[in-house]
């Protein structure tokens, strides 16, 4: 065994055979040579000088398992000279692992009168730092209470605790009498850190058995006992075996020594602590990772305080994963306490709002990883938004409201629309923006909560439960989606009119019915809500870009869910509604391509429901130009756009003679293109220019001219 494992330390090693051959005979004579003479008073010198050769070979090529062996038993005679001796513990370096008969050699030797004390403290403090190369630490399980027997030594007692520390498990405590005999130690000893640390990994296997307090541990207890030594050990493992270890003091295990309750702000998260464990008990406080925690979910003894489920991620798993009544309720009763606590009982100071704002992030970072809203929370929301003054908690609060549980439509509207609408009056553009996006964010987990689920036979909310305490929803998840998609819509033809069409509030309502246009694009959804013609006019005659681009790109998603399944649609939408949404497509493409702008004679087409004394007026005063007007590259949002793609043709253009001062027509390009300017056509301009501003990013009314006329597919095929 030996003998295979030095030959694959050999091949892992660019060492040369004959130098490291050279090497293992020079370190086997040293140790021979230490061993037979430490006690020969007349070569004392020379046993000296070979200890200082030894300790810089050893410290360089580290030693094999029969090495260290051969230098314990050289410890362990005594017979050379204390200095030495912790010069030898000091070079015990292996380059493997290290066997378990060689800690039991050393943990036989506690307590040997023969060994001085602070060599033996010396030699723990080398198990330390090997532990994580032991080869079978369930071996060493066997000398727990050898170890604890020795504790009783003030030299030994802080390396023995971190031993200790290293190795605890719950069996090592189920006995009554050694377990108490144990947690004495604070009392026979008094406050020392490492007892105190070792002690708190006590209290956490048994926090309902260790009821003496224990003191707040600012820093680590157990630190690397010798940086240096641990460096140099991890030195050798690296040239060795490439087994390089980051810290040699580390438990496998989540514990963390400290009794003190975590704060939030002054709002108090109780720690995670199992009371009443048993032998067989599996308790929060060892799931070492989500592997652990997936092998043992079913398992779990629940910690006796749940409110921690708002600071530990493996307990939101777990309850996420087994949301069985009782745990539900008695997170709700702590959360509905301190809620209560901060909003109702407790006079308006800043520090109580700075508590309860703490608070709600904590839940609203739970809320996002569960996916859902505790009941509990809802019913906190529907008191508390009826006093809200929309600025408060702001973040926090809008975030929860897009998690709420899906109701009858009425049902919302009384509790939490109607009284958001009321702030929405009275506060800014950029608030009303913000409840938009609310809104989305909310429709977007409704999608989810049902998703798939939106066909002609499953309309009942109560058919979908939700994992929290399994509680049905009553009510027509059909009418609740409907009677929600034309709130946004009215709340959308406000905002935009009580901001003068500002872009933030724009951009949030596009992004509503973006997602809306995917619900009936992918989620079964056959009952088709269109935006307010009030939004798409508004959009088409914004000077911004992005809102003309963006509208487009809506209105080809619902013209993409009308043609999905147009007999299913005609059974559902009367005529006249399917022709109103018809309306917006042709009136749109007689302005931006086909220059009839406000056309009212072609099948479908409203001129935008302008009154003819309206649009006489427009033709007034915009004269010859009056077709072109609200064309592609005349409407204020792209005629910059158009100006300096003309430009850039020019400029890539050779030879150019004449360059375009007008705005891009059939007609001038044509009088250009005579008078030896650019030459090309005003379809393949408005074909170009549309690729370029494809490339911008304005997407949307590139793909709907597309997908809307025939004869500018027609051009891009074109040869």
């Amino acid at each position: 065994m030996l003998d295979a494992s030095r030959e694959k330390n050999e091949r892992e090693i660019q060492i040369p055979h004959s130098e490291r051959t050279n090497v293992e005979m020079l370190i086997n004579e040293k140790i021979q040579y230490i061993a037979q003479n430490a006690s020969v008073k007349d070569v004392k010198k020379n046993v000296k000088n070979q200890i200082v050769e030894l300790v810089k070979l050893v410290s360089e090529n580290g030693l094999e398992v029969a090495q260290l062996a051969a230098v314990l038993n050289i410890l362990f005679v005594g017979k050379l000279e204390c200095v030495d001796i912790k010069r030898l513990v000091k070079i015990l370096l292996p380059r493997a692992n290290v066997p378990n008969f060689l800690i039991i050699k050393v943990l036989s030797n506690l307590g040997n009168k023969g060994l001085n004390y602070n060599v033996q403290a010396l030699l723990l403090r080398w198990i330390i730092i090997v532990y994580n190369v032991i080869e079978d630490h369930s071996q060493l399980i066997k000398f727990y209470g050898v170890i604890f027997h020795y504790m009783e030594y003030d030299t030994l007692r802080p390396f023995l605790c971190h031993i200790l520390y290293l190795m605890t498990r719950r069996e090592h405590l189920i006995d009554e009498y050694n377990f108490f005999n144990r947690i004495d130690l604070r009392t026979r000893f008094g406050p020392e850190p490492h007892l105190l640390g070792l002690l708190t990994l006590y209290k956490d296997f048994f926090p309902n058995l260790v009821t003496i307090r224990i003191p707040p541990i600012k820093n680590a207890t157990f630190k690397c006992p010798d940086v240096e030594w641990f460096q140099l050990f991890n030195q050798i493992q690296r040239k060795w075996n490439y087994n390089i270890m980051n810290n040699p003091i580390t438990r496998s295990s989540s514990f963390k020594p400290t009794a003190k309750r975590r704060k939030l702000d002054h709002v108090e998260i109780p720690k995670a602590c199992t009371f009443n464990a048993t032998r067989n008990s599996i308790t929060l406080e060892e799931i070492m990772n989500i592997e652990s925690l997936a092998s043992s979910i079913d398992k779990i003894d629940l910690p006796s305080q749940l409110a921690s489920v708002l600071e530990n991620r493996m307990l939101q798993h777990i309850v996420v994963c087994n949301p069985e009544k009782v745990t539900i309720a008695r997170i709700s009763y702590w959360l509905e306490q301190c809620l209560m606590e901060l909003v109702y009982w407790n006079d308006n100071t800043a520090e109580t709002k700075a508590r309860l704002n703490s608070l709600l992030m904590k839940l609203v970072a739970l809320t996002e990883f569960m996916k859902e809203l505790l009941p509990v929370i809802q019913e906190f929301l529907v008191k508390y938004i009826q006093t809200w003054d929309g600025i408060e908690h702001q973040e926090a609060i809008f975030k929860l409201l897009s998690f709420l549980r899906p109701e009858p439509f009425e049902q919302l509207s009384e509790k939490f629309f109607t009284p958001l609408q009321n702030l929405h009056e009275k506060l800014s553009s950029s608030w009303k923006a913000r409840l938009i996006r609310c809104y989305t964010d909310l429709f977007t987990h409704w999608i989810l909560f049902q998703e798939n689920n939106f066909g002609e036979n499953n309309n009942e909310i109560e058919k979908s439960e939700n994992s929290f305490l399994n509680l049905s929803i009553k009510g027509d998840y059909s009418r609740t989606i409907q009677g929600f998609i034309h709130h946004v819509n009215q709340v959308s033809i406000i905002s935009l009119e009580s901001t003068n069409d500002d872009l933030e509030v724009q951009h949030a309502i596009f992004s509503a019915f973006e997602a809306i246009a995917n619900l009936q694009m992918n989620y079964n959804w056959n009952r088709v809500v269109i935006p307010s013609s009030s939004i798409v006019y508004r959009a088409f005659f914004s000077s911004s870009g992005m809102s003309l681009s963006r509208i487009c790109g809506i209105i080809l998603q619902y013209k993409e869910a009308f043609d999905k399944n147009p007999q299913q649609n005609v059974s559902l939408h009367c005529r006249s509604y399917i022709n109103y949404f018809n309306s917006f497509v042709m009136d749109i493409c007689n302005c931006l391509w086909r220059n009839r702008p406000f056309n009212k004679t072609d099948k479908n087409s409203k001129g935008f429901q302008l009154d003819d004394d309206i649009i006489r007026k427009l033709q007034e005063t915009c004269n010859e130009d009056w077709t072109s007007c609200y064309s592609l590259t005349h409407l204020p949002s792209f005629a910059a756009l158009s100006k300096s793609c003309i430009q850039d043709l020019e400029e890539s253009t050779p030879n150019t003679k004449r360059r375009l001062t007008l705005p891009a027509t059939q007609f001038s390009l044509k009088d250009i293109s005579t008078a030896g300017g650019l030459q090309i056509s005003f379809n393949d301009y408005r074909v170009h220019f549309l690729n370029v501003l494809y490339k911008l990013g304005f997407v949307g009314i590139h793909d709907f001219l597309y997908q809307s006329l025939t004869s500018l597919s027609k051009l891009k095929n074109k040869p």
